[in-house]
């Protein structure tokens, strides 16, 4: 088995200055951190993506210039408070992940445990399409969205008859019409009757991602998956 990989393998971004800018109606702030990246990673201007720092937090930036010699860059975010982060090192994170990913790997606390998925009743909503879509060789006029019932992580049972349920009369409960979670890293399917790994906020991890990562504290999940 590798070594893990930890955030101390990524990218990272050093912050030489930080430069405040125009603030909105809403309260945000547009700041420019100057720096530099340690090496080359693969984004082009305007494209976002995150850096991570301390225990948990993060700022999601946007890329304004790169010096693909120099790995001189300018970034920009927007936030209500400036970032403390000038003159230290942000690890990079791509966009395809993000930070509580991160998280859920590496704090020793953060709540798993392995349990059983028996479903959970759903709401289902209907919604007319705009225009007649094929799918699987089949004209669909109709889509439908199916929303999971969650009260604690129990499943909550409304009559199949109560017009009352908490989406109001233009939905209907579908007794454990949520037959499946995903995997937050993998994406794979935890069937009713399959066993998972749950977090107190109802994330699941396989039992496959959670062995391979959790139980190691590696985040080599970032490169492969």
């Amino acid at each position: 088995m590798s070594k893990p990989k930890t955030l101390e393998d990524f990218p990272h971004f050093i912050v030489a200055d930080i430069r405040r800018g125009s603030s909105s109606a809403d309260g945000y702030t547009r700041f420019e951190l100057d720096g530099r990246f340690d090496r080359s990673i693969e984004e082009s201007v305007q494209d976002w993506f995150f850096l991570l720092f301390d225990k948990k937090s993060s700022i999601c930036v946007t890329l304004q210039s790169f010096d693909k010699e120099t790995n001189a860059a300018i970034l920009t975010c927007d936030e209500k408070d400036e970032p403390g982060v000038a003159g230290r090192s942000l690890a990079y994170l791509n966009r395809y992940w993000r930070p509580h990913m991160i998280w859920m790997v590496l704090d020793t606390s953060w709540g798993w445990g392995k349990k059983q998925f028996c479903g959970l009743d759903a709401i289902a909503e209907d919604f007319e399409a705009k225009d007649i879509s094929v799918v699987g060789g089949r004209a669909v006029r109709v889509w439908t969205k199916l929303e999971p019932v969650r009260d604690s992580g129990q499943s909550r049972h409304y009559p199949a008859s109560d017009q009352n349920s908490p989406r109001g009369s233009g939905s209907r409960l579908v007794p454990l019409g949520w037959d499946h979670e995903h995997c937050e890293l993998c994406n794979t399917h935890i069937d009713v009757g399959n066993f998972g790994y749950c977090d107190p906020d109802e994330q699941w991890l396989c039992e496959k991602c959670y062995e391979r990562y959790v139980v190691q504290r590696d985040l080599a999940f970032v490169d492969g998956l």
